[in-house]
């Protein structure tokens, strides 16, 4: 895995990958390297829709090996020389011409590891193909709350679903107790998509302006959503077992949440950013919770 490329992609994500266990470590990464990959591509405004949604479902038989070796060979193709020279950032153009690469280290993970990203990986590009082709100039708003949270569960709640499931899969019990692996999914579902809300009412001038507006409630009820979500996240790294995984696992709560408060304070379309003290504040106060130990 390349850290390096990582580390430009990622952003904040890096500040928890870094911090998990390694046994989760390899597979969380190409989990996320392979989104970040699919999501680059549903983002390339410069290219045609329609190319973008083919090239996703493209990738998507490509993660989940459905694909022959040509049309291996002819997506990397498009990759390198339609989508990754129109990328704004050199780290996302360096990580869609390494997509066979991370295809190459799917193939030689684990079994039990594998089939969980194949399964994460499938419906996040179901939620970036909805994204991409549901928007048209008719129709700019979701139609209803539930729309909004099943696209909230596809790009982000299923993360906390598989990050459970693969924190069963490497670490068993250290991770959580077989009898609550249950209730711990339902919570990373939540957790997941209050992650996902964060960034809806962060960039919701930007998103209008582009035709796209996932909120039909007003936002105030969706950021008290919010808010509960993320607690529940707080409450679920709290009772994973081991300090690096209860910091990994609590730290974007935190972030989440301050970021939050400045989406409440904001006044007019000022860009919402956190401060890097308050990043800092944020990774103290989840290395103080996470010393505290499992909580019962």
């Amino acid at each position: 895995m390349d850290t390096e490329l990582l580390k430009g992609v990622s952003r904040s994500f890096y500040l928890s990958m870094a911090w998990l266990p390694p046994a989760m470590r390899h597979s969380i990464s190409l989990g996320y390297m392979l989104a970040r990959a699919t999501d680059s591509v549903a983002d390339t405004s410069a290219a045609d829709p329609g190319l973008r949604a083919e090239v996703l479902r493209q990738m998507g038989r490509c993660v989940a090996g459905d694909a022959t070796p040509d049309e291996r060979q002819e997506l990397e193709h498009t990759l390198a020389a339609q989508m990754a020279p129109q990328q704004h950032k050199e780290s996302e153009s360096r990580l869609l011409q390494s997509f066979g690469q991370c295809l190459q280290e799917l193939a030689q993970t684990p079994p039990g590891e594998a089939a969980l990203v194949r399964r994460v990986l499938a419906t996040i590009v179901e939620g970036q193909l909805w994204d991409l082709t549901y928007f048209t100039p008719e129709c700019t708003t979701v139609q209803d709350d539930a729309m909004t949270a099943r696209y909230t569960y596809l790009v982000a709640g299923c993360v906390g679903e598989f990050w459970t499931l693969l924190g069963r899969e490497t670490l068993g019990d250290a991770f959580c107790p077989a009898e609550r692996a249950e209730l711990m999914c339902a919570a990373g579902v939540r957790y997941g998509r209050g992650l996902q809300l964060i960034n809806i009412l962060r960039d919701m001038e930007e998103d209008a302006a582009r035709g796209r507006r996932y909120l039909c409630s007003p936002p105030v009820l969706w950021q008290d959503r919010a808010d509960r979500y993320l607690r529940d996240g707080l409450d679920y790294a709290e009772r994973l077992g081991g300090f690096r995984l209860r910091f990994a696992s609590m730290l974007p709560a935190l972030l989440g949440l301050r970021t939050l408060g400045l989406i409440r304070r904001r006044r007019g379309q000022e860009r919402v950013k956190i401060p890097r003290r308050a990043v800092y504040a944020s990774m103290l106060q989840a290395a103080w919770r996470a010393a505290r130990g499992r909580r019962k």
